[in-house]
């Protein structure tokens, strides 16, 4: 295997994370967008948030020379300001990603490590994410565990209610 270095993400890398994004979600779900139309937005949506230095989004990539094999992103996400000792950030990882023919050879778990160790120098309180039910036992195996004291409002019961129900 060619070494492969993990680093931040740079602007020119846009384009092939929107690619890898549309073929992680791709591999789960059914696409409703066409894709050339969700890497145009993809792409401009990744530019602005992943530039250098840019807060409170990072991204990690897995790079060979040639391509990139990986990545995984990263948002800090500021709490209100408390009198406790506590941290005033949580962390939300989310688009981890491993292209298939590079995983089981210990990437996704160097770019894991990359990810937390910033967010552990960083102070946070937890770090959060939705794992597929194939990652599950990965993340287990990293120390992550079923939070017990979150509760969850899925975009589903949040539809819009009539003028009658909001009256009532």
């Amino acid at each position: 295997m060619a070494r492969v270095r993990i680093r931040l993400a740079r602007s020119s890398d846009c384009r092939a994370l929107a690619e890898m994004r549309y073929r992680f979600r791709a591999e789960t779900a059914s696409v409703t967008e066409t894709k050339s139309r969700f890497m145009r937005r993809c792409t401009s949506w990744m530019r602005k948030r992943f530039r250098s230095g840019s807060r409170p989004w990072r991204c990690w990539v897995a790079d060979d020379g040639k391509r990139l094999l990986g990545h995984v992103c990263v948002q800090l996400i500021e709490k209100i300001p408390n009198p406790v000792n506590e941290p005033e950030f949580h962390a939300y990882l989310t688009n981890f990603y491993v292209v298939p023919e590079m995983r089981d050879h210990g990437l996704g778990k160097r770019l894991l490590n990359k990810a937390l160790s910033w967010c552990r120098a960083r102070g946070t309180d937890a770090v959060i994410l939705w794992p597929s039910p194939a990652n599950k036992s990965f993340y287990r195996r990293c120390g992550f565990v079923a939070p017990s004291g979150i509760f969850e409002l899925r975009h589903g019961a949040l539809r819009p209610r009539s003028r009658r129900q909001a009256k009532a």
